[in-house]
């Protein structure tokens, strides 16, 4: 038995936040930003910017939004003012909402494949991963409407002209006039195929799988979101 007058042990100290430099970090040192994400678990910085970038966006795009949307198609009518605020909220809703829900699909998705190695691999860890690595995605987005709001609103008749305002997906090689092939292949630009890489990368450090099956794995995700959120 110790004495009551014994000093007890001091429970250990919970490990410092790594705060808003770190979804910064994932964009310049992605190594140090994993070390820091597999010791802190830390998500809310991620989503802050995510949010952030989100509003940031729309307002950019709004004008833009708003003129073709307001066009209508070719040969048909113009749509009411009340589908022109539906269209815009619908957009607002994923540039904000969306990313959080493919953070948290892809945190359970990687969870559940990691714990068949360790039965004890923690959510919240896959979803600061998928979070801090899906900043990416919302700074893609953003670089997108810098582009568009280099030109006047008029200029956008289509929401084809405003998708490839920045040719910076595979939305270039959608066919004219097909809306729904060109909202597919715009998924997959650059800042998003860089996003999920780095994601595979963080979930072979932290499941101890490899590499290539962490590829794998991811780009099957960006593809299984592409078709659903589409």
């Amino acid at each position: 038995m110790t004495s009551p007058d014994a000093p007890q042990p001091e429970p250990p100290e919970p490990p410092a936040r790594a705060g808003l430099p770190l979804p910064l970090e994932i964009v310049i040192a992605p190594g140090r930003a994993f070390l820091k994400i597999a010791r802190t678990s830390e998500w809310r910085p991620a989503v802050a910017v995510i949010v952030a970038l989100g509003v940031a966006t729309m307002l950019l795009a709004l004008p833009a939004v708003k003129h073709f949307a307001g066009a209508g198609a070719h040969g048909s009518p113009a749509p009411t003012a009340a589908d022109v605020r539906i269209q815009i909220w619908f957009v607002g809703l994923e540039l904000v909402l969306v990313p959080l829900v493919i953070a948290g699909l892809t945190a359970t998705t990687l969870t559940l494949v990691a714990r068949f190695k360790d039965p004890q691999a923690p959510w919240i860890r896959y979803f600061a991963l998928a979070a801090n690595c899906l900043v990416l995605s919302a700074l893609g987005n953003f670089a997108h409407v810098v582009a568009v709001a280099l030109r006047a609103p008029a200029s956008y008749q289509t929401p084809r002209a405003f998708q490839l305002a920045l040719p910076d997906s595979l939305g270039i090689f959608a066919a004219p006039g097909n809306d729904r092939e060109l909202d597919f292949l715009s998924r997959f630009g650059i800042f998003d195929v860089w996003a999920f890489v780095l994601i595979a990368f963080g979930f072979s450090a932290f499941a101890n799988v490899r590499f290539t099956t962490a590829l794998i794995l991811a780009f099957v995700l960006d593809f299984t979101y592409a078709i659903f959120f589409n």
